[in-house]
Formats: C-alpha cells, sequence, structure tokens
C-alpha cells in the first residue's frame, strides 16, 4: 500500500473545492449537468476528507468509483437532453 500524507489528503480536499468553485462561478446552476457536476464534486470531496490517512489505494478506488459515476452522469444527462430536442422537432 502506498502511504500518503494527511497534508496531501488535504490539499486534495482543497484543489476539489476550488474545482467545485470555479465551475459554480462559470456555469449556469440550473442546467442538470452542472447541477451533477457540482454534486459529483461533493460527494468526491467528502470521500477524501474520510479517508484514512495514509490509504492511497482506498483513494484510488474512490476516484475510480468516482470516475464511473461522473461519467454514467454525463451519459445520462446527455441522453436525456437529446431525447427532449428529439421530442420538440
Amino acid at each position: 500500500m502506498t502511504m500518503i500524507s494527511s497534508a496531501e489528503m488535504a490539499d486534495s480536499v482543497t484543489q476539489l473545492r476550488a474545482a467545485r468553485r470555479l465551475v459554480a462561478e462559470r456555469s449556469t446552476a440550473d442546467q442538470p449537468l452542472t447541477q451533477a457536476a457540482l454534486h459529483l464534486i461533493d460527494c468526491a470531496a467528502d470521500v477524501v476528507s474520510r479517508l484514512p490517512a495514509g490509504d492511497l489505494e482506498s483513494a484510488r478506488e474512490a476516484l475510480g468509483s468516482a470516475r464511473a459515476a461522473v461519467v454514467s452522469a454525463t451519459y445520462a444527462v446527455r441522453r436525456i437532453h437529446d431525447l427532449s430536442r428529439t421530442e420538440d422537432a
């Protein structure tokens, strides 16, 4: 198991919070994809902040799950958007 320090974990949470702030500032909050992205960033920050200090393997597993969730959410939002455009046409 690869070990990381508490400072590195805190830095990861800080980076996630900065990413959330940028997404919120540069996107329209009422768009479903923006809402999904903000929620996923919040979840990722929560998971990282709860990981045992130094457990990089758990962090990697959590990141893999988060990536899968992002892909699924992105597909779902795009599919819903495409279907709504088709129905409006």
